[in-house]
């Protein structure tokens, strides 16, 4: 009877660890100008919640410090999102992502995949290369990410930075000049600015994923990136990257949509659910 009972207990201990290991967390860090709530509107979590993952809720800040997710206890596939403020420089968000992942990682300690659109990517792109990271990461998967800049931030700083920032500013639209530092940070790649900085930082060896918008001509403007070079939002570009990056060619606009999605679905089946480094 002993034997039997210590049988069973190695058995549901296996069976435990088995699920565990299978089990996989994705966390959506959303764009400039969005919020968590972006990637729900947009119908990007339907295909996931159709394949069987769980919407696990968002982490933010609230007056009372920070806002739990509703669910941390769910068993199996679960995606999170979380709120960062958007118009803030990278770093900033990045801080805040931190004290997200690590309080989610004291409850689900497995590897995480890290999902981010537009700036999203970057800010994802930049907790991956924190020395102070102790957070297993399984990928990152970046959707129209601006890895070499944009000439759209180039422009906006140097307007933000100009009389007609301040106007705007007195006319109450004061995104200009309150993003300025994010701006700063997505200009193009050029020596020695921050771009270049994140571009020749070593990359820890997990999987990179870069679904790009790829079209060729002004024809169908509601299917072209005007926001990001397609040569930008390849992270096979990024210097410390070159041919690691596997690719995923959208024929959308710059916004979030369903069948990213979809896409995101299917690079999650190439993708063991491991971390080779930490």
């Amino acid at each position: 009877m002993k034997r039997f009972i210590i049988s069973l207990a190695l058995l549901l201990i296996s069976i435990f660890a088995v699920s565990s290991a299978q089990a996989r967390t994705i966390v959506l860090v959303h764009g400039f100008m969005a919020d968590d709530m972006s990637w729900r509107y947009s119908g990007f979590t339907q295909p996931l919640l159709s394949a069987g993952w769980k919407d696990g809720g968002s982490y933010g800040y609230g007056p009372q410090g920070m806002l739990i997710p509703r669910d941390l206890m769910t068993k199996g596939d679960v995606f999170y999102t979380v709120n960062l403020p958007s118009k803030a420089n990278l770093q900033i968000q990045e801080s805040l992502l931190m004290q997200y992942l690590s309080h989610l990682y004291a409850y689900r300690i497995e590897p995480i995949t890290l999902v981010g659109h537009s700036a999203g990517g970057l800010v994802a792109r930049l907790y991956v290369l924190d020395p102070q990271r102790q957070i297993a990461v399984n990928a990152l998967i970046t959707i129209a990410s601006p890895h070499l800049g944009t000439p759209a931030a180039n422009i906006a700083h140097l307007a933000g930075n100009s009389p007609i920032g301040m106007m705007a500013s007195m006319a109450g639209v004061d995104e200009l000049q309150d993003s300025r530092g994010l701006f700063s940070d997505l200009k193009e790649e050029s020596s020695y600015n921050f771009i270049y900085w994140m571009n020749h930082q070593y990359h820890p060896n997990i999987h990179y994923a870069s679904i790009i918008r790829k079209n060729d001509s002004f024809t169908k403007p509601d299917k072209f990136d005007f926001v990001v070079p397609p040569f930008s939002q390849d992270m096979n570009n990024i210097w410390a990257l070159k041919d690691r990056s596997g690719i995923a060619l959208s024929t959308e606009n710059h916004s979030l949509n369903g069948k990213d999605g979809l896409i995101v679905l299917q690079i999650l089946e190439h993708i063991p659910n491991t971390a080779t480094q930490k």
